[in-house]
């Protein structure tokens, strides 16, 4: 069974993702912040879903470049998804090292099948 983390400040999103993937066969942990994230991925982690915009101010970009980097408790190549309302932001996402860049709102369907793809990919071919 794949590992998630989804890191979202909204507590209703972080809730209806997490049961929705957990439906779709994932296992998952709902963190609303990065410090549950960055916790949770010590236990081993297939893909985190991070939010842009977190709590405070908080930008999710920065645990995404934190995790490329190797300063994180999440493994360097671990397929990273980050979600927005403003699309402006996937430049900037792909740029701090994302797969994958969702729009907000998104049909669920989409994160659960490019999920399967990514964490595939990436352990078929070691990317």
């Amino acid at each position: 069974m794949n590992k998630i983390i989804v890191l979202d400040d909204d507590h209703t999103n972080v809730s209806l993702i997490k049961m929705i993937l957990e439906l779709d066969g994932f296992s998952v942990t709902a963190c609303t912040e990065i410090e549950q994230a960055e916790t949770a991925a010590a236990n081993g982690v297939d893909a985190l879903l991070i939010d842009c915009n977190l709590a405070r101010g908080i930008s999710g970009l920065d645990l995404v470049r934190d995790i490329r980097a190797g300063r994180s408790n999440a493994p360097k190549d671990v397929v990273i998804i980050v979600t927005s309302g403003d699309h402006r932001l996937s430049e900037a996402s792909y740029a701090a090292g994302a797969d994958h860049f969702l729009l907000k709102p998104y049909p669920p369907n989409e994160l659960s099948e490019k999920l399967t793809k990514l964490i595939a990919k990436r352990k078929t071919h070691g990317e």
